[in-house]
């Protein structure tokens, strides 16, 4: 539906392939940039707002998305570099991660007071007993629920390898995920950018997302009828429908990779610059209006 995103598969491919012993490569996703100097995103934000159309919702909002704040972006791509020809034992995937607490403050994670380095094969009753007052909530605040990686985890294979294994893993010839870590459900994210422009939306009306695609498709015939571009698109409607949340764990074991600046606090960033932009282009107009 997009041929930015068909592009962008395209040249990982070509990146990836090129990596061996005369150069090493390696590839980065970053999910949804934002950020000061952001000249695409905001603008479509605040564009709905000057269309009055902000009491719009395609979809029930059940759909986590993820974010990146451009200095997170920044700072993997400098890990990258740093890091290109490490490699890592298996036993990295053993060990507990801490969690991303910079919006949302810290939470109590479970992970396990017996064996907190997992995978946890074959846990005794000690561990069944902690994980079953876990999830009665009757529980000293000592007492942490074992994590046990199960076949259906990314991961599992390298954390289950004995610990005579030798080798490791590369971050040549690898892509990672970055994001925030911090997954928001797509509306909630919509209307903070509203807020923090200074706009509380009306109530909303919501409109189900097979019906977006329906009005989608007839807006893209139009558009195709007039010549002129489409402000309402499929793909528009798929990326405010969608689940588009990912997993950063291989970039926070193999990169160290972890976000630096929160989602809240690269939100207000990010409108606060744009709110300077929109203040300098106003004082332009005034100033050729009164030429």
């Amino acid at each position: 539906m997009d041929a930015y995103n068909e592009t962008k598969v395209a040249g990982e491919k070509l990146v990836l392939a090129a990596n061996g012993d005369d150069l090493m490569t390696c590839a980065l996703r970053p999910a949804g940039i934002f950020g000061p100097g952001d000249r695409q995103m905001i603008s479509g934000f605040y564009q709905v707002v000057l269309n009055k159309q902000t009491r719009f919702q395609v979809g029930d909002n059940a759909n986590l998305a993820d974010f990146t704040y451009v200095g997170n972006v920044a700072h993997a791509h400098l890990l990258a570099v740093d890091k290109l020809d490490k490699t890592y034992p298996y036993l990295q995937f053993r060990e507990p991660l801490a969690d991303i607490t910079l919006s949302v403050g810290s939470a109590r994670i479970p992970t396990s007071e017996v064996r907190p380095l997992g995978p946890n094969k074959n846990p005794s009753e000690t561990d069944q007993l902690a994980a079953k007052r876990f999830e009665s909530g009757e529980y000293p605040e000592s007492d942490l629920r074992p994590v046990l990686r199960s076949k259906m985890d990314a991961w599992a294979e390298q954390a289950n390898r004995e610990d005579s294994d030798t080798g490791g893993e590369t971050i040549a010839g690898q892509a990672f995920f970055i994001t925030n870590g911090e997954p928001v459900y797509f509306w909630d994210f919509t209307r903070t950018i509203w807020r923090n422009l200074g706009h509380v939306p009306p109530p909303i009306w919501t409109i189900p997302s097979g019906l977006g695609i329906v009005i989608a498709t007839i807006a893209e015939y139009v558009s195709w009828l007039t010549g002129k571009e489409p402000g309402f698109t499929k793909f528009r409607v798929a990326q405010a429908t969608l689940n588009r949340n990912y997993d950063i764990e291989k970039a926070r074991r193999l990169l160290g990779y972890e976000p630096l600046v929160g989602l809240d606090d690269g939100m207000k960033r990010w409108t606060d610059w744009y709110k300077g932009e929109l203040e300098k282009q106003n004082l332009v107009q005034e100033s050729e209006k009164t030429k």
